[in-house]
């Protein structure tokens, strides 16, 4: 069991989940991904904020809908369409991302230490090969 693949990937996100919302007061649940996505996608499509982290429109939804009530995002509708919202970094989301990013960096440092170099890269090229088979369809 501890050494089965479910176990181990459980325990690192539990721990590592732990040691990122430590550094992140203030931010709940799904928030720190949806920054750290914007980040890179600021202006997408509320959709693509959904597709790009994994999670379902609703809950996307219902994140978004905090971030903007607490100021670090605003949505805006394109041609007064609101069934495509645009999905914006307000001054305190970007401000907010850019700290999700040093958590995070922090957080797979220490994670990472116990590797060299060559066992980081052995490391995320199986993680890689992990994802795509978990992402093929049945």
């Amino acid at each position: 069991m501890e050494n089965s693949y479910h176990y181990i990937m459980l325990i690192n996100h539990s721990l590592y989940q732990k040691l990122v919302y430590d550094g992140l007061e203030g931010l709940s649940m799904g928030q720190p991904k949806v920054l750290d996505f914007l980040l890179e996608h600021d202006g997408c499509m509320q959709k693509e904020v959904a597709a790009g982290c994994f999670i379902e429109p609703a809950t996307a939804t219902s994140i978004l809908l905090k971030m903007e009530n607490d100021g670090y995002i605003s949505r805006s509708a394109k041609d007064g369409n609101r069934r495509s919202l645009y999905v914006f970094l307000t001054d305190r989301g970007r401000a907010a991302a850019e700290r999700v990013r040093e958590v995070m960096k922090s957080a797979e440092e220490k994670a990472l230490s116990q590797l060299d170099e060559s066992e980081r890269e052995t490391l995320l090229m199986l993680m890689k090969k992990v994802t795509g088979g978990l992402r093929q369809k049945d």
